[in-house]
């Protein structure tokens, strides 16, 4: 997957976390890799924190490539 494809995951999850405000999102996620970004975005909602611009994104995909590796994600 892509960061761009990854971002759309991450932002799906934000915005229907913002919805339904019930600590989960209904983001179906067909790999481990967004499993992982969807939670991500789970916890950035939950925190309060706006949600990441895709420049924010992919630095935090970047500083956290090593941990997703194992999931199978690799640099494009």
């Amino acid at each position: 997957m892509t960061t761009t494809e990854l971002y759309a995951v991450y932002c799906r999850a934000y915005a229907d976390y913002d919805r339904c405000l019930a600590g989960q999102t209904t983001v179906l996620a067909s790999s481990l890799v967004e499993q992982v970004v969807a939670e991500f975005a789970v916890q950035d909602a939950s925190n309060g924190r706006s949600r990441r611009t895709r420049e924010e994104f992919e630095r935090s995909i970047s500083d956290g490539l090593s941990a997703l590796a194992p999931l199978g994600l690799r640099a494009a």
